[in-house]
């Protein structure tokens, strides 16, 4: 019986890393970066800086809830001409795996090509698909039970590559940040709003990082995320409370940026 009570919240905690990875810094952009970001997600990449989002990193993250060990890595790599970002998340009961992937265009928008999501939960298995049909100008999701189609509109993203432009923006200093999301078949609006600058106890040692709530109406979740400036704002740390007032964090363990392990300068004696 033990085992339906932790489930729930560990459940909600291994989705909300995976639907919650991203990036940031500073103060919020100008009108002309709100007309770019208006411009189907196009980023103004005269500022080599945009594409800092898209250098290849592996990373891992742990965290204990109620004494259960929850582990999780995430990954972008450039696979040919394409990008593949997965995210994996488990426990002793659990395990989701995320995966998408993406091009850009001759603008470098993030244009999605695949998307899928398989949990396995004490046995209990879920899959579910996201494929696109450019010419038909459609995706069509899909699991075992439901199928659903959106039509698409210039800068739909789904639940991993909107996380992708989200450090994009960051780093770019673009505003607001907002994102129109195929999430589980049906078109959504994820909001983002920046809280302010904190410095972490990590297992890497002391992190600068930038606060981000997920903003949500009519729901009594809140959700926080730390980004460190130093690597390129990726995700160090998660935090979730729930609507029963349950609690827990995740936090980065290790990882490599661009083939190089991720470290801390050394303070100046």
């Amino acid at each position: 019986m033990r085992i339906n009570v932790y489930l729930p919240p560990i459940q909600h905690l291994i989705k909300t890393f995976i639907l919650g990875s991203v990036i940031l810094l500073g103060t919020l952009g100008t009108a002309q970066a709100n007309d770019n970001k208006a411009e189907d997600n196009k980023t103004d990449c005269d500022n080599i800086g945009c594409d800092l989002a898209l250098t290849p990193y592996t990373l891992s993250y742990a965290a204990t809830y109620n004494g259960m060990d929850i582990s999780a890595e995430r990954q972008l790599k450039l696979n040919g001409d394409h990008y593949v970002l997965t995210t994996t998340a488990k426990n002793l009961f659990s395990r989701i795996e995320e995966e998408g992937a993406f091009f850009l265009d001759e603008k470098r928008g993030i244009v999605d090509q695949e998307y899928q999501y398989q949990r396995n939960i004490l046995g209990i298995k879920k899959t579910e698909k996201l494929k696109y049909d450019r010419e038909a100008g459609v995706a069509n999701y899909k699991t075992k039970k439901k199928k659903r189609q959106v039509t698409l509109e210039g800068g739909y993203l789904n639940r991993l590559s909107y996380q992708v432009q989200l450090q994009r923006d960051l780093i770019n200093q673009v505003s607001p940040l907002q994102y129109q999301v195929i999430s589980r078949g049906r078109l959504k609006q994820y909001n983002f709003e920046i809280q302010g600058e904190e410095t972490l106890d990590t297992p890497l040692g002391k992190i600068k990082a930038l606060k981000v709530k997920r903003i949500r109406e009519d729901d009594e979740r809140e959700t926080l995320f730390w980004f460190a400036p130093e690597w390129n704002y990726l995700l160090v740390q998660l935090w979730q409370r729930e609507e029963g007032g349950e609690d827990y964090k995740i936090v980065i363990q290790e990882g490599s940026l661009d083939k190089k392990l991720l470290t801390l300068p050394k303070e100046k004696s």
